[in-house]
């Protein structure tokens, strides 16, 4: 059979077998940057512009996978990139509405949005390394939630899916997800003073009301400033059968301020400020059906980052990204039958410098040779009616780490990228003893460019995790007949983690204007001395202790493909994850089943409207650790339509109208003890001045 493909230079006419053909669409199978619903939004670029639009980015460039601007296609990982135009169209209310669709990656916790953890190839909890503008998340308390953030403040989340380490040091077992908040720029045009953009938005399961209100303005010719501001109410959520899903209303507000100034050529200076505050009843172990303790929580979330970007200015040996930051988590609980009052508080404050020096070096290929320090401490602090509440101790940890990392091309199409990174952590907790010790984690990876549009990869990576200070140090009642015992010796997680893969990028296949990006991926991770919780009653009272008990094996592949013409765009994605407990022999846990999504659409008034669909089914998940219940399967259908008028009195107004769960299903992701929402129906109204 014969396949056409249109080049840039003409029509090519390429003669492929069936099974080349069959081989050609497999390895599309996706880029880590599948754009997913966000293709639909890719009218001619100029319209996207004077409407107020970013581009989509069908093969966005990203940092995250190198630490170097590279195309997603040309990253020797897996990496997803999900742009501000998906998340508008998505009109998400949480993270996990941005990556449903993304292989390997879920969102675990139900739909109690300050409950959700990232789960990355069967991997969760601070075993996946979380970033606002490149400041860590590392909160974690029992059942209680990882990351807090309104996706309406959002300008792009990025996903590298798989071990990390060796550039982002404890905690990248499963991977790193990265989350970027609005810039100024994007709502200034060029030349003009100021710029926003207001809107409401109304859903009717919950009969929930949002709204926003975003200003940014020039100061001056060098810098550049935004204020931000979001609210959303909703009642209790219903499932498909019409039943409430109980404690998922919420009362959210968010706010961000960021400042950008250019001193001088080559140098940007930002500085931010991001708060979340929730206030709702829940259960106190929020990820679970428990609701023997129901409290009224106040969740407060602030970010502050200072950033110096400084790209050389002509200079190779000088691409640097330096930021210092601090984020401040702070839970307020207080129990609605006996009044009792908990506080849960934990600050990050941390720095972040890294800088690329680029040279060659004759025939021993051109080198972009990364290399940076890291350092963070983190001071947990937890009350109970004003006095210590030894579940979650008085303690600090301290981590400092230095890497480095060379990406060596040969011929233009190898690239060699070896990497280390070497971490010290020391703990300490009040009346505890403490405890120091170390890790070094190498990657290796080697891409090679088949053709300019084909790159095949394989490669090497550990990982290592430190041991929470509450998995060290929490001591004190856990429930009635059983009291925490603490383990100051527990040994850090590791993981080392083998993987190929294939990407696919390129322009102008089927007609003018067109992309293909995809990626196939496959992988074993092996992790060592898992920590886990184990509960006794060998004595009286019973005890609970963590301890390293565990050695595991996750394996798996993952797909993509995605295809945007002027006209059309159509997406595809799957996962498959399989985990083993090598320690006892049995399946491991908390694995998602595997999973399958379409999605699709069609462009109208020059890209003005777009409408679309999507799918996302999980297979029956009945390959479950004792203590768990099997999962049915489940597929879920999501349409949406969008109106951006680029001209006439309507331009920089946006209407977009969606519907989840169109088919009214009642199911329940098998990481979560809840159902889901049902059919739900979405409209947000914005205008852009």
């Amino acid at each position: 059979m014969s396949f056409y493909v249109l080049t840039n230079q003409g029509i090519a006419r390429r003669r492929l077998s069936a099974l080349g053909l069959m081989l050609a669409a497999g390895t599309a199978l996706a880029a880590g940057t599948v754009p997913h619903a966000a293709a639909a939004a890719d009218a001619a670029q100029e319209l996207q512009l004077a409407a107020g639009r970013a581009p989509i980015e069908l093969d966005p460039v990203t940092v995250l996978g190198t630490r170097t601007e590279k195309t997603a296609s040309e990253v020797p990982a897996s990496i997803g990139v999900v742009g501000q135009e998906e998340i508008k169209i998505r009109q998400a209310d949480d993270l996990g509405d941005l990556v449903d669709d993304m292989p390997g990656v879920e969102m675990s916790g139900g739909p109690r949005r300050t409950a959700m953890q990232p789960v990355i190839r069967g991997l969760t909890g601070e075993r996946v390394v979380l970033r606002v503008d490149g400041a860590r998340q590392n909160f974690e308390s029992g059942h209680r939630g990882r990351i807090f953030i309104d996706p309406s403040l959002l300008e792009r989340v990025e996903v590298r899916r798989g071990p990390a380490s060796s550039l982002y040091g404890s905690g990248a077992i499963g991977g790193v997800m990265e989350v970027d908040t609005l810039s100024p720029g994007r709502f200034l045009e060029d030349g003009e003073p100021w710029g926003g953009e207001v809107g409401v938005s109304w859903e009717s399961n919950g009969d929930g009301f949002g709204a926003h209100a975003i200003g940014a303005t020039r100061l001056g010719a060098n810098a550049e400033a935004l204020v931000g501001i979001t609210g959303f109410d909703a009642d209790d959520l219903e499932n498909g059968s019409g039943e409430a899903i109980p404690y998922t209303a919420d009362e959210v507000r968010s706010g961000l301020a960021k400042l950008v100034f250019r001193p001088a050529e080559g140098h940007e200076l930002t500085a931010s400020y991001l708060q979340f505050r929730d206030d709702h009843i829940i259960p106190s172990a929020a990820n679970t059906n428990t609701n023997s303790i129901i409290v009224d929580r106040k969740t407060d979330q602030k970010t502050m980052t200072l950033g110096w970007r400084f790209d050389g200015n002509g200079n190779p040996w000088f691409d640097l990204d330096a930021k210092v930051y601090r984020t401040e988590t702070a839970l307020e609980e207080r129990r609605t039958d006996t009044g009792r009052f908990d506080e849960t508080d934990l600050a990050t404050t941390g720095i972040d410098i890294a800088n690329t020096s680029r040279f060659q070096l004759g025939g021993f290929g051109s080198h972009a040779v990364t290399y940076g320090v890291e350092a963070y401490r983190d001071e947990q602090d937890g009350k109970r009616d004003g006095d210590a509440r030894p579940q979650y101790p008085d303690a600090q940890q301290d981590i400092f780490g230095l890497f480095i990392q060379d990406e060596i091309v040969f011929f233009e199409r190898l690239t060699f990228t070896p990497g280390v990174r070497f971490d010290r952590f020391d703990r300490e907790a009040d009346g505890l003893e403490g405890k120091s010790d170390d890790a070094v984690s190498p990657s290796i990876s080697v891409a090679y460019a088949v053709t300019p549009w084909l790159k095949a990869y394989a490669s090497y990576a550990e990982a290592f995790r430190a041991p929470s200070l509450t998995e060290l140090y929490a001591t004190g009642e856990h429930f009635p007949g059983n009291n925490f015992v603490a383990n100051p010796d527990l040994r850090p997680e590791t993981a080392k983690n083998k993987e190929i893969g294939l990407t696919l990028s390129e322009a102008d296949v089927l007609t003018s204007g067109d992309r293909l990006t995809g990626r196939v991926a496959a992988f074993r991770n092996d992790v060592e001395d898992f920590i886990e919780m184990q509960v006794r009653f060998d004595s009286w009272p019973g005890t609970t202790t963590r301890s390293n008990v565990q050695d595991a094996r996750l394996e798996g592949v993952e797909f993509e493909l995605a295809y945007d013409a002027p006209l059309w765009f159509a997406t595809f994605g799957a996962a498959r994850i399989r985990g083993d407990d090598r320690t006892e022999g049995d399946p491991l846990g908390g694995l998602p089943g595997d999973k399958v999504s379409l999605g699709g659409g069609l462009k109208f008034m020059g890209g003005d409207v777009v409408t679309g669909w999507r799918m996302v089914a999980h297979d029956r998940q009945d390959r479950i650790a004792n203590g768990e219940t099997v999962t049915p399967g489940y597929a879920v259908h999501d349409a949406w339509i969008s109106f951006q008028p680029s001209d006439g009195g309507l331009r920089g107004a946006r209407f977009d109208l969606a519907v989840d769960n169109v088919f009214d299903k009642t199911y329940r992701q098998a990481l979560s003890e809840l159902d889901d929402p049902g059919r739900t129906v979405k409209l947000t109204a914005a205008y852009r001045f």
